[in-house]
């Protein structure tokens, strides 16, 4: 147990000096880390480990091409303790499920949620690098890249691969045979699936009164932004949540 907590604190603090992670973002991923790792051991501690390394990686790569998006994405740069928390949340409430009722869904539901986040972050971080524009998956008419709801195919790509990572990551702990592999990548699926529905739907979007962009933050150009639709308590890191939970709570129901 102390050496996962100091393999956490090792982790936590190289992402807040790679600027990764905000201090309150580290000090909750000592947290998450460790909690996880006390109830699912070093399995846990390494799929974490593949999540957060592989999104930090896709977050800075070509971080420049990636500019414009700063416009209309809610949080840039390092995580915060939230988005800490948005992604690794449903992984805790996992890993107390397996501590109270050692049930092995429940590392089934943790692989879900991890596989879920990482084909969300990567769906995201690389599909606003596509050549074309997204369509807006109801409309199908070209949006701006970065877009709530919105999808192409490089990023739809991306993040069925972001899924399929942490599954097959997996099985060096975790025995399983094709057709649960499979299922697994295809609930985690599910989770982006979700994410991209609520933002289509349900999430709060604002607008500038500057330049006029659509827009997830509260304020642009400095100046207040004007609400335009969705859920005005339902953010990014709220969706994120949810969809994760979306995820695991159908691999409960599926493998339960």
């Amino acid at each position: 147990m102390f050496a996962i907590f100091v393999v956490t604190c090792i982790v936590a603090y190289l992402g807040y000096r790679l600027q990764s992670l905000t201090f309150l973002g580290a000090i909750l991923t000592v947290l998450t880390g460790t909690l996880i790792g006390l109830s699912f051991g070093w399995f846990g501690l390494y799929l974490l480990g593949v999540f957060f390394s592989t999104s930090s990686l896709a977050s800075k790569y070509r971080s420049r091409d990636k500019e414009g998006v700063d416009d209309i994405i809610e949080k840039t740069g390092a995580r915060d303790a939230i988005q800490v928390l948005a992604n690794g949340g449903v992984g805790i409430l996992c890993a107390l499920g397996y501590l109270l009722t050692e049930n092995f869904v429940y590392v089934y539901m943790y692989i879900v949620s991890i596989a879920a986040a990482t084909s969300d972050t990567w769906g995201s971080e690389f599909g606003v690098l596509s050549k074309n524009k997204p369509r807006f998956m109801f409309t199908f008419k070209r949006v701006e890249p970065g877009t709530s709801g919105a999808v192409s195919t490089f990023g739809t790509f991306m993040s069925i691969i972001g899924a399929f990572v942490i599954v097959i990551s997996s099985i060096l702990f975790v025995q399983m045979d094709v057709a649960l592999l499979l299922m697994l990548w295809g609930i985690g699926l599910s989770g982006s699936v979700i994410d991209t529905l609520l933002g289509a739907t349900l999430q709060r979007k604002f607008r500038c009164t500057v330049c006029g962009k659509l827009t997830e933050k509260k304020v642009h150009h400095q100046v207040s932004t004007t609400y335009v639709s969705g859920w005005r308590l339902l953010g990014n890191d709220a969706v994120n949540f949810i969809s994760i939970f979306g995820a695991t709570l159908i691999c409960f129901f599926v493998l339960g």
